[in-house]
């Protein structure tokens, strides 16, 4: 795995654990006092876990073992550069071996962006292992019926938008633009486009675009459908959905999705009123109280 630029490192000082999922590196940030029980934070695309910077640091010091992973093809993980690399199945299960190695037996779930189809499917397929799951400006539910995209993202997922996105880096410069309302200051820019240099990591933000299903029949929504069929397993785990309002990629509505999907949705919260996607970003201050308040209950 390559090694940070210093001022990256500088804003990341947590240690690092390597692990290998079947000849894929993947670098997990592991911080915190040792134990089975942990805060699991997975971000999406096209972050990695220098979105979570701002909340590692108090989570840790409030007492928390804190386990942030890099998803295959991001940040400090390996970026394979085949396209069918990168499925849901394939970050399902790299996530599975991450917390195998670490010895992750109760955790707590942050999901944000893709870390929510992610983490539903690992917990879904380890119920015993979860419990809470905190929802954050994220969905993983199947679509029932075709349904539009924005001209944003139609244009990525074609064959010729996808090309041009790996060519040019053009997902991540676009998406965190538009997907944090405040302007990244310059440290963060250089941070997000830092893993982008290696080819691997566009082709990664690129296939997460391409998986977003647009209805039924597409490849990925078979995962996502068993998913769902594996909520019932996670009855006894308490969810609460964190959101940010001013989101352009998932509006608040998709908020209150949540309640009809079967699980334990012990509270829907509208945290950050004026906070985009990116509410790590933007708004992180009002997250941390949330996270760290649920967090703390036992």
């Amino acid at each position: 795995m390559r090694e940070l630029p210093a001022e990256i490192a500088r804003e990341m000082p947590w240690p690092r654990r390597r692990v290998e999922a079947e000849g894929v590196a993947l670098s997990v940030v592991d911080a915190g006092p040792p134990g089975e029980r942990a805060l699991v934070l997975l971000h999406g695309n096209p972050a990695w876990s220098f979105l979570w910077r701002r909340l590692i640091g108090p989570l840790v010091e409030a007492g928390h073992r804190v386990v942030a992973p890099d998803h295959a093809g991001f940040g400090l993980s390996e970026k394979p550069e085949d396209p069918g690399y990168y499925t849901l199945e394939r970050h399902v299960e790299n996530l599975r071996v991450a917390l195998d190695a670490l010895g992750v037996r109760r955790a707590t779930l942050v999901l944000h962006d893709w870390g929510g189809p992610i983490g539903m499917g690992w917990a879904t397929r380890e119920p015993t292992r979860v419990e809470r799951i905190l929802v954050c400006n994220t969905v993983a539910f199947a679509p029932r019926r075709r349904r539009a995209f924005s001209a944003w993202h139609r244009a990525f997922a074609s064959p010729a938008g996808y090309r041009l996105g790996v060519a040019l880096d053009l997902v991540r410069a676009s998406a965190m633009r538009f997907g944090a309302r405040r302007p990244l200051s310059p440290l963060a820019r250089r941070a997000y486009a830092w893993p982008m240099k290696e080819k691997g990591g566009r082709v990664a933000a690129g296939r997460f675009v391409q998986m977003v299903p647009d209805g039924p029949e597409h490849p990925e929504a078979a995962t996502l459908r068993a998913i769902e069929a594996g909520f019932p397993l996670l009855a006894h785990a308490p969810v609460h959905v964190l959101w940010a309002d001013r989101d352009p990629v998932m509006p608040p509505r998709l908020a209150e999705r949540w309640r009809a999907s079967g699980l334990a949705v012990a509270s829907v919260e509208h945290v950050a009123p004026e906070a985009g996607h990116f509410w790590q970003e933007d708004a992180p201050e009002p997250f941390l109280a949330r996270i760290s308040a649920l967090s703390s209950a036992r």
